[in-house]
């Protein structure tokens, strides 16, 4: 099975945003990433969707300003990708003096901080990507090689 690439259109249909609002908002927080050859569209991977739906969220429904979100764009990141109980109810606590990012529950007491329920951007990737927009493949899921043994020919198997 191919893998779906991911683009900003994906990301148009997930954050509700223009593709020039998009390339405004990445300008300087996700670099470029090298293309071979002639000029393609650039892929995204379901982690980088999630933290831009994040990032969008910060701008739109909190009123943050963009160089505020880039100045914690790599600590959120960082926070988004590391291994955490799944919890609909996980909030980020977000401050800029000093910039910091935290994966936090209900109870997060947070002084002169922004606090995010992370829940509906969860579910609003989760449901994108579950629509079929990202089949999964098996180099998503990182077997490895394995070495597959050949059955027997019917003639050694009945030699007595």
């Amino acid at each position: 099975m191919i893998s779906r690439i991911l683009t900003i259109t994906d990301l148009c249909r997930v954050t509700g945003y223009t593709r020039y609002q998009l390339r405004g908002l990445l300008d300087g927080v996700l670099p470029e990433k090298p293309s071979k050859g002639a000029r393609v569209a650039r892929e995204f991977t379901p982690h980088e969707i999630l933290v831009i739906a994040t990032m969008s969220d910060l701008e739109t429904r909190l009123g943050i300003k963009r160089g505020h979100i880039a100045l914690i764009s790599k600590r959120l990141s960082q926070v988004l990708s590391g291994p955490r109980l799944v919890d609909r109810q996980a909030r980020l606590v977000i401050t800029f003096s000093p910039a910091s990012v935290s994966y936090g529950s209900i109870g997060v007491p947070a002084d002169d901080a922004v606090v995010l329920s992370l829940g509906p951007i969860f579910e609003r990737v989760d449901r994108y990507v579950a629509e079929g927009a990202l089949p999964v493949t098996q180099a998503q899921l990182n077997f490895g090689p394995a070495s597959v043994a050949r059955p027997r020919a019917r003639s050694q198997l009945h030699r007595g």
